[in-house]
């Protein structure tokens, strides 16, 4: 991905962003680990072969087992001077564990970026969320506590499509996004991270059940999707995965990627109305 003189603040971020996955994609072939274009990156590679144009995120699935391997390689053996996990730096309010979703950075760079009317600066990232298998038995339990833990989540991050922000709950909203993530008031009511390690004990109870029958994945770390019955996916459409082009470039995807995205967006190659297409993320990246 090549950038001309004139490349817009978004364009500098996405240029970014592609070359921390370049260096997952590196990781991964090298290791043999198994990845995936998700959400947003995987739509922008079929209907794009690149980014969204008005988008700058990356993000990718790893099965567990994969993505545990990813995650002690980052944290204990990645001897790559720029690239690297996210342990230590700014954590967002409502993030969950690294069992869940973990963020490769580039160490060397930074950004700034709002989060609930906060401008803070941290390191460019990408994210990996986990694909987990589960019994069937455990799929409206794992529904309902997702259902909980996407409200709390909201609520700790004060996100804008909970309430509408002028409005009395709004505001209400708000106050209670201070008293918990400044004076820690509500902090065992809506501590999300801590409720999500207990959903991830239960989750490793199953993934180490050797020879048991599982049909589909769930990614319980889907927080920004509009329903959560969006973060479940038959396993039989990632399988081996396939070459897609992205940026002149080839990455990881599902091998039925039409099945995955109409589950995610329906009609996914129909663009949205054009004052839909807008940057809302308002990241810079700093200049050296």
């Amino acid at each position: 991905m090549q950038l001309c003189e004139n490349a817009s603040p978004i364009q500098k971020i996405q240029e970014e962003a592609f070359e921390i996955l370049s260096f997952l994609d590196k990781v991964c072939r090298e290791q043999g680990f198994t990845y995936y274009l998700a959400y947003g990156t995987l739509l922008g590679a079929i209907r794009h072969q690149g980014f969204i144009p008005w988008d700058d995120d990356v993000d990718v699935w790893m099965p567990r087992e994969d993505y545990m391997k990813m995650l002690d390689y980052l944290q204990n053996k990645n001897t790559d001077e720029r690239f690297g996990s996210n342990d230590g730096e700014y954590r967002h309010p409502g993030e969950r564990p690294s069992q869940l979703q973990m963020r490769v950075i580039d160490k060397k760079r930074r950004i700034r970026r709002d989060y609930a009317g906060v401008r803070a600066e941290m390191n460019p990232w990408i994210d990996i969320f986990c694909l987990d298998v589960f019994p069937e038995k455990k799929k409206k339990s794992y529904l309902n506590a997702f259902k909980r833990n996407l409200f709390r989540y909201k609520i700790a991050r004060c996100k804008k499509f909970l309430v509408v922000q002028d409005s009395f709950f709004g505001k209400m909203n708000k106050i209670i996004y201070t008293l918990h993530n400044k004076y820690h008031w509500f902090k065992h009511t809506l501590n999300v991270e801590k409720r999500a390690e207990k959903t991830v004990a239960s989750i490793m109870k199953y993934h180490n059940q050797n020879g048991a029958d599982y049909k589909e994945y769930f990614c319980f770390a889907s927080v920004y999707l509009p329903r959560p019955e969006k973060c479940f996916f038959a396993q039989e459409w990632f399988g081996e995965p396939i070459e897609l082009e992205f940026e002149g470039k080839k990455f990881f995807a599902p091998s039925n990627s039409d099945a995955v995205l109409k589950t995610l967006y329906n009609d996914y190659m129909q663009l949205p109305p054009v004052e839909q297409r807008v940057y809302t993320h308002g990241t810079e990246l700093i200049e050296e």
